[in-house]
């Protein structure tokens, strides 16, 4: 993972004065110095046209050299994708448990850029909002218990926070999803997120980036819940 271009991903860019200095210079180009040098006055029209030539060629290498190293939000993405590859043989053994013993229903993956606790957002290209901060979170179900492994990175620092979590069957009260708001600045930024609350203790809660992916996770989760509370 590249720290700088994920720093620089976020970093704020402007074009207003490259901007402004191309359209200076389309004026001196095209509505002074053409019409000078038409009228015979060489070298006024030859003056303003070095001008509005200069301007114009510096406003385009200005804007080439500010998008220069600047990732999209594809790569930002695949930046983060390597440091979750083998990331259920990790929670397992973080856990303590083979994967023989959690085979009640397939491992749940639930994940997404976390917002409370980032310090830079981005909305991309794409209408999607992606900060500095990602969280994933897997589920395995054993015959008894909801083995959780909770993972979250800081994108520009490689900073790795890991925590476990065992909850009985009999405790979880509901698994859901809900939508809430962060706001950024002047910015309201929504969102949804993965809640599975106990009967005692806090919550657990994941930013979610698939909240497709996540219900059908959930609703496979809400059977196997249903048939271990009836026993």
């Amino acid at each position: 993972m590249d720290y700088k271009k994920n720093q620089k991903y976020f970093e704020p860019v402007s074009y207003k004065g490259p901007i402004w200095m191309i359209v200076i210079g389309a004026i001196f180009t095209f509505f002074i110095a053409f019409p000078l040098i038409g009228n015979k006055s060489g070298g006024a029209g030859a003056f303003f046209l070095l001008v509005g030539l200069a301007l114009l060629g510096g406003g385009i290498a200005l804007i080439v050299f500010k998008k220069k190293g600047i990732i999209s939000d594809a790569e930002y993405d695949a930046s983060i994708a390597p440091m979750l590859q083998g990331m259920q043989g990790k929670a397992l053994n973080k856990l303590g448990i083979d994967a023989d013993e959690v085979k009640e229903i397939d491992p749940i993956t639930i994940d997404g850029f976390k917002f409370k606790t980032a310090t830079r957002f981005k909305r991309g290209a794409d209408g999607l909002w992606r900060t500095n901060m990602y969280e994933t979170v897997i589920l395995f179900f054993s015959a008894n218990e909801v083995h959780c492994y909770h993972y979250l990175l800081n994108t520009l620092n490689g900073a790795v926070t890991e925590a476990t979590e065992v909850y009985f069957y009999r405790d979880i009260v509901s698994v859901a999803t809900a939508s809430d708001t962060y706001q950024n600045g002047g910015t309201t930024i929504n969102y949804e997120y993965f809640k599975l609350q106990p009967s005692g203790g806090d919550p657990l809660t994941v930013d979610v980036r698939d909240s497709g992916g996540v219900q059908r996770s959930i609703n496979a989760m809400r059977q196997l819940l249903r048939a271990k509370k009836s026993y």
